[in-house]
């Protein structure tokens, strides 16, 4: 690993691989950091080009400065952590909110980008800046609200404030996907005091975060339009952002849409082989 200063910021960068190719990873918000990727996709990814994972502004093992976390902010670090490589095009792998990153990077520098890979991304249609912003600040019941509406009756009838009681909850009654969910849920309960907990906490407490996010607006289709790269979208069959993986398909010209069977938004943790054979052979395409 080493440190990459840009924009006056200093990020984790790991880089791994080797061919002719440049493949960057952006990691979702904000209980992520670049460990998804190399636990899921970049070695098998590595094979076929160079892998640049890095930590977003504040995650991680980056610096958490006190400002900068709009989408568009974060698309800039992007492009100085590129030029800061030396490296003149790439391919853009994002997922969640990474993803709408990747998109907007592709919208400011057209010349940089080899080709995008969107794992069930943001990019702006349900507002994504209000609704995770809105998601961070909220406390108690109204955290308990939140949870409820977004996992089911079933995780909120035995959460306590979000920790997840599993001894309570019969997994042979969910699906594969619900008891994926269920024992990720038990895990941060564990593990609620964690670094990547804490470094949540200070995000939303200590910086501007949560204003930044609802600062950020969303990427209307004139500007998707223009994004003439080669593109594959993978959206969850039943993730509630699958009509905005459809609205890309059918705005950017080069963009291919695939729905990962069976799945909500968690496609890189629950269908990660599906995955991770789509990303390879999508990154070789590109370069071919």
């Amino acid at each position: 690993m080493a440190d990459v200063f840009a924009r006056g910021v200093r990020f984790n960068v790991l880089r791994m691989g080797r061919g002719a190719a440049a493949v960057v990873f952006v990691h979702g918000l904000p209980l992520d950091n670049h460990s998804s990727f190399f636990m899921t996709l970049a070695p098998e990814v590595a094979k076929h080009a160079r892998v640049v994972l890095y930590d977003l502004r504040g995650h991680g093992r980056s610096e958490q400065p006190a400002t900068g976390y709009s989408g568009q902010e974060m698309a800039a670090d992007l492009a100085a952590i590129v030029e800061a490589l030396g490296e003149s095009r790439v391919i853009v792998v994002g997922h969640s909110f990474g993803g709408y990153v990747a998109l907007r990077f592709a919208a400011d520098h057209p010349d940089r980008v080899q080709g995008l890979v969107l794992l069930d991304a943001q990019s702006g249609v349900a507002e994504i800046g209000a609704r995770i912003g809105a998601s961070m600040a909220l406390e108690g019941e109204a955290r308990d609200r939140k949870i409820k509406e977004v996992f089911g009756d079933w995780l909120a009838r035995h959460a306590a404030r979000g920790h997840v009681d599993l001894d309570a909850v019969d997994l042979d009654d969910l699906d594969a996907d619900g008891r994926a969910t269920a024992k990720f849920a038990g895990r941060l309960a564990r593990r609620r005091r964690s670094p990547m907990v804490e470094t949540a906490t200070r995000l939303r407490d200590e910086t501007t975060f949560v204003r930044d996010l609802t600062g950020t607006a969303p990427i209307d289709d004139a500007t998707l339009a223009r994004i003439a790269c080669p593109t594959l979208a993978l959206y969850g069959e039943v993730s509630d952002l699958r009509p905005e993986g459809e609205r890309l398909a059918g705005v950017m010209p080069h963009c291919r849409l695939v729905i990962v069977p069976g799945c909500a938004h968690g496609i890189l943790f629950h269908a990660t082989e599906f995955v991770r054979e789509r990303v390879v052979e999508a990154v070789r395409e590109f370069v071919s």
